[in-house]
């Protein structure tokens, strides 16, 4: 796998490949040289998908899950690959086969979906996770989704910088978690081409 130059992390720059439909369900896409594809999680990908978690930070973990979060156990896998309960998302190096990013719309009710995404602390930084709300964003009208929803950590600026980038409603800070409504209207994020 080809690294960035001097610090071992993968290179910069998400973008997609040629030809790839950002509105389907599977997103191929690369960083610097490394050919990523972006599919639905099956139950097969239970033990890649673990493997992912426990290269993940404490930290990252805490942000996703808002605890403490060490082995996704089979009840957990088991709603993730539900397809009555949502959608997942596993996002690995094509050829490779290490899932280094999971990204989720797990329905709340009808209509209405809550969204939430994990990247391995390797791949963070990169405009992975641009990339995958983005793509969670455009799968979601056909998932007869109109409003989403998110819950992020008040202190996780990272992340909040993304949603507002989206065009996310957050709230003044009431608390340790925001929970934020993320519209499905109009283009908010430019991941794939130049905003016009």
């Amino acid at each position: 796998m080809n690294k960035h130059p001097g610090d071992g992390r993968p290179p910069r720059g998400p973008r997609p490949i040629r030809g790839t439909q950002p509105s389907g369900r599977v997103l191929r896409t690369e960083v610097g040289e490394v050919e990523l594809v972006t599919r639905p999680m099956t139950v097969g990908d239970a033990g890649a998908v673990r493997e992912m978690h426990e290269r993940c930070s404490p930290e990252s973990l805490r942000f996703r899950y808002f605890g403490p979060m060490p082995r996704l156990s089979d009840r957990v896998i088991g709603l993730f690959t539900n397809p009555a309960k949502g959608v997942t998302f596993v996002t690995e190096v094509v050829g490779g086969e290490r899932v280094v990013a999971m990204s989720n719309l797990m329905d709340l009710a009808a209509g209405e979906a809550e969204l939430a995404f994990l990247v391995e602390d390797e791949w963070q930084g990169r405009g992975l996770g641009r990339v995958l709300l983005r793509h969670l964003l455009n799968v979601a009208p056909s998932r007869r989704i109109s409003e989403l929803t998110a819950s992020v950590y008040a202190t996780n600026y990272r992340m909040l910088a993304l949603f507002k980038e989206a065009g996310a409603v957050v709230p003044r800070p009431a608390g340790a978690v925001l929970d934020l409504r993320v519209p499905l209207d109009g283009d908010p994020l430019c991941a794939y081409e130049p905003c016009r």
